[in-house]
C-alpha cells in the first residue's frame, strides 16, 4: 500500500491553495498526494478585498475596483474604499498558475478517482477511492466532504454571464454588489463586475432551500439585461452557475485528528455572505505553520464564535423574513463606510468596532430575529 506524508482530496481552491503553500514551505519535500475525479478547470469568478492582491493571485491578472454599490427600486449608495479594494479572480487563471508551480515538483502526485471514505488509524488514515485503491497518509485534507446538522439548507443559487455589448451601459470603476429589483418570498438581486463601460459579468442570484431550474434564472438574466440595462443585443463569453450552503452547521466527516477537513467541508465559506476565498487562503497558510511547529499534531482553525452569532442572525431573517433583507442591507450602507462595511463581512473587526457599527442600525428586525433565534 503506498504511503504519503499528506493526502488532499479534492484539487479545488482548497486543495490547490494548501499545496501551493506546503510547497513553500520547509515541508515542501514531503511526499503528496492529490485525488480528485476531475481534470478539468471549473468557470468560477472568486471575489475579495485586501489592501493589495494576495501572495498567490496569479501575476498580472488582478482586476480591482475602489468602489462598490448597492441599490434597490428608488435608492442607489455608492461607497469609495479607502484603504482597500475590491479583487476579482478567474479560476482559469488561478488553475493555471498554480498547477504550473504544483508540477514541477516531482514530490507531488496526482490521481485521477473519487474519494469514497476514509478509515482513520492510531497515528496515519487510510483513503479508499471508488475504483478500490488504497493508500495511507500521515495527515488527510478533506476539501470534498460536506456535511450539515440543518435540515434545511437555504443556498445562495446563482447564475451568471460575462457579456460583451456595443454600447456603454457599465460603471468600471464601481462594483454593483447588489441590485436589488422586486421584494418576492425569496431575497434576489444582481450582482455586476464591470470590466470596461462594454464588458462585465452580470449575475442573478437567489436565496432558497429548494432547488432551482437553470431556465428561470436564466429568465431573470435575460430579463434584467433587457429591462434594466436595455440590453437586445450581447455577446456571451463566459457562464457559471452555482450553489452555496449558507450554514454554520458543518461537521467534520470524522472525529479523527489525522483527517482535517479544509474549505467548504470546513465551513470556511461565510455563511450570511458567500465570500471564502481569501478565509482559504488565510487558513491554509495557518494550518502549514502548524504543522511546520508540530508535524503531528496541528491545531485547529477556530474563529469567533461571535461571527457564527452574527451570521446566524441574519439566516434567521432569511429564512423567515426574506422580504426585510433589503432594508437591512441598505441600512448597513446607509450608516457605515466601505471599508467599514467590507471589513466586517470579512470577520476583520474587533468587538468594539462591530458595537459601533451595529448600533447605527435599526434594532427591530434584529430584536425580532434575536426572539426567534436559530442556528442555521
Amino acid at each position: 500500500m503506498d504511503h504519503y506524508d499528506f493526502i488532499i482530496a479534492g484539487a479545488g481552491c482548497a486543495g490547490l491553495s494548501l499545496v501551493s503553500y506546503l510547497l513553500g514551505s520547509s515541508l515542501q519535500s514531503s511526499k503528496i498526494l492529490l485525488i480528485d475525479p476531475s481534470t478539468s478547470i471549473p468557470n468560477k469568478t472568486w471575489c475579495y478585498w485586501s489592501e493589495n492582491p494576495l501572495a498567490i493571485h496569479p501575476a498580472g491578472k488582478a482586476h480591482c475596483w475602489n468602489s462598490i454599490s448597492i441599490s434597490s427600486p428608488g435608492i442607489q449608495l455608492s461607497r469609495s474604499l479607502d484603504k482597500l479594494k475590491y479583487y476579482h479572480l478567474s479560476s482559469q487563471d488561478f488553475y493555471t498558475s498554480l498547477l504550473d508551480q504544483i508540477r514541477k515538483h516531482p514530490s507531488v502526485a496526482f490521481l485521477k478517482d473519487e474519494v469514497t471514505h476514509y478509515l482513520p488509524q492510531n497515528d496515519q488514515a487510510e483513503v479508499v477511492t471508488q475504483s478500490g485503491k488504497k493508500m495511507r497518509a500521515n495527515r488527510v485534507f478533506d476539501s470534498i466532504g460536506l456535511k450539515t446538522n440543518s435540515k434545511s439548507i437555504l443556498r445562495q443559487v446563482f447564475l451568471g454571464w460575462k457579456i460583451t455589448t456595443n454600447r456603454e451601459v457599465f460603471h468600471p470603476h464601481e462594483v454593483t454588489l447588489m441590485d436589488i429589483q422586486s421584494i418576492s418570498k425569496k431575497f434576489e438581486f444582481f450582482y455586476i463586475l464591470p470590466f470596461s463601460t462594454t464588458h462585465a459579468l452580470v449575475e442573478f442570484t437567489t436565496y432558497s432551500s429548494e432547488p432551482v431550474d437553470r431556465d428561470s434564472l436564466q429568465k431573470e438574466l435575460e430579463t434584467y439585461l433587457s429591462q434594466k440595462l436595455g440590453l437586445e443585443e450581447y455577446e456571451i463569453s463566459y457562464e457559471e452557475k452555482g450553489s452555496i450552503p449558507m450554514t454554520t452547521q458543518v461537521s467534520p466527516s470524522t472525529s479523527s485528528s489525522r483527517i482535517i477537513p479544509i474549505g467548504t467541508a470546513a465551513g470556511w465559506i461565510k455563511p450570511s455572505t458567500g465570500y471564502g476565498f481569501a478565509t482559504i487562503q488565510e487558513n491554509c497558510q495557518t494550518l502549514v505553520r502548524n504543522l511546520e511547529i508540530n508535524k503531528s499534531n496541528p491545531k485547529k482553525i477556530t474563529k469567533s464564535n461571535r461571527f457564527d452569532f452574527y451570521d446566524n442572525i441574519l439566516l434567521t431573517i432569511a429564512h423567515k423574513w426574506p422580504d426585510k433583507l433589503e432594508q437591512v442591507f441598505l441600512n448597513l450602507f446607509q450608516t457605515s463606510s466601505g471599508d467599514e462595511v467590507l471589513n466586517f463581512l470579512g470577520e476583520k473587526t474587533t468587538l468594539s468596532e462591530e458595537v459601533q457599527l451595529l448600533s447605527r442600525l435599526k434594532f427591530p428586525i434584529f430584536i425580532k430575529s434575536l426572539l426567534h433565534y436559530e442556528k442555521y
